[in-house]
């Protein structure tokens, strides 16, 4: 029996330059009704130039989050949230928030606990009268998680609606106030978590799971993410811009190829933007917030040959107001990037050094396991 026939042995080699052209062909679609269809669409919406806007008064927040195991199943963390404005003389603000959870998705907890801080500082900020308040990442992707949008993913069982209202009440708290995540502060965790079980048990009529308890905690620590949002989007949306580096979202061009990377392979090397397109920002049912806002979307280049940015401005503005709004962003970049978000990016930062430096000022003996081997 010839099993040379039937089994081949390819050589790395021969698979790279069978494949190819099909990878090729995939990734730059520039030809075809597909490319065409590009083609056409950065043909009629984007402008090229900016000019230089006037606008002064421009702040920026940014935050940032790390964890590390503190022991078997426990996680410290520590989470930042910084501002930068620039004025007659600079405006700087930062705040941490340190805390233990345990490791049930915590890296997803994590960052809700950054989002809510940075939400909470962008709503004291507006106080201090920006005329352009930067946040860094996007207002869509706050509200839409995809897979993780719920602990429960899409369908939310209906007593959560019944906790929420029993941890607000029950606490006095308004999630929106102060400057730290109130669902992730230590001495509320407990009395949190007390809340949820007492109304599962009387739900389900006997003691829940520690995974049922889990979820709803993630739930909730979500719905303040969803609170801080709202309430921001209410009482900034003349001055609001979300600012992304990077974004796999696909909603302007609706095309196999994420926005950003039509804008990159498509569009000349010189600055200019694309026609704002937009879009209604709306929460899930389940957070039972009712209130929509429209966000101009559009993608820009704001220096010779640099990477586009995803820029969200919330309100319906015109190309008008969205060329000064750029050409101040442009006036003030450093490498086709903001300034302002650039500085407090260095503000937020948190490292492995901070995180180990925490680990020795806290005195909590770290639990590795393999004490009793004698390493």
């Amino acid at each position: 029996m010839k099993v040379e026939s039937e089994l081949p042995f390819e050589s790395i080699e021969e698979a790279v330059i069978e494949a190819r052209s099909r990878i090729s062909s995939f990734l730059f679609p520039r030809s075809g009704v597909e490319g065409d269809a590009l083609l056409s669409v950065i043909r009629r919406e984007w402008r090229s130039g900016i000019g230089q806007g006037s606008v002064e008064r421009i702040a920026a927040i940014d935050g940032s989050n790390n964890s590390e195991y503190l022991t078997l199943g426990q996680v410290i963390f520590a989470v930042s949230a910084s501002f930068f404005m620039k004025d007659t003389e600079p405006v700087v603000a930062r705040k941490y928030q340190i805390g233990v959870m345990d490791d049930y998705h915590y890296r997803e907890r994590v960052s809700l606990c950054r989002e809510t801080m940075e939400l909470k500082m962008a709503l004291r900020s507006l106080e201090l009268g920006p005329e352009i308040l930067l946040m860094d990442g996007s207002f869509l992707a706050m509200v839409d998680r995809g897979l993780w949008s719920t602990p429960y993913g899409q369908k939310v069982p209906y007593h959560m609606r019944r906790i929420l209202r029993e941890v607000e009440s029950t606490l006095g708290l308004n999630l929106t106030e102060g400057l730290v995540s109130y669902t992730h502060l230590v001495n509320l965790m407990g009395k949190i978590e007390e809340i949820v079980a007492s109304v599962l048990e009387e739900e389900s009529g006997k003691p829940p799971q520690r995974d049922e308890i889990r979820r709803a905690m993630a739930f909730i620590e979500r719905y303040e993410v969803l609170c801080s949002l709202n309430e921001l989007l209410r009482r900034g949306r003349s001055v609001l811009v979300a600012v992304a580096k990077r974004s796999s979202s696909r909603l302007y061009f609706n095309s196999r190829l994420p926005d950003m990377e039509v804008v990159r392979r498509y569009t000349s090397l010189e600055p200019g933007y694309l026609s704002p397109k937009v879009v209604e920002l709306s929460f899930p049912e389940y957070s039972g917030i009712d209130d929509t806002y429209p966000i101009s979307l559009t993608y820009v280049r704001l220096e010779r040959a640099t990477s586009p940015l995803r820029v969200e401005v919330v309100g319906n503005v015109d190309e008008s107001v969205l060329e000064e709004l750029l050409g101040s962003l442009a006036r003030y970049s450093v490498r086709g990037y903001p300034y302002h978000l650039r500085r407090v990016h260095e503000l937020a930062k948190i490292g492995r050094d901070l995180m180990s430096h925490l680990s020795r000022n806290l005195l909590i003996p770290e639990v590795s396991g393999r004490e009793r081997l004698g390493e």
